[in-house]
């Protein structure tokens, strides 16, 4: 079975614990850092909640 590397998958949790971390997830998401962590503080760390709560505020 191959898996796409190139996509963030919901069995992976956004970490904001690293600089280099922080960078891909708003890189992938299309934010900056105040937008992720304010996004992963409100609906957690799951991508997928990540990116909905990210479309709906803008």
């Amino acid at each position: 079975m191959s898996e796409d590397k190139g996509k963030h998958s919901g069995a992976e949790a956004i970490s904001l614990d690293h600089e280099w971390e922080r960078r891909n997830w708003q890189q992938w998401l299309h934010c900056n850092e105040q937008e992720l962590r304010h996004a992963v503080e409100s609906v957690g760390a799951d991508p997928d909640n990540v990116r909905r709560f990210l479309r709906q505020a803008r």
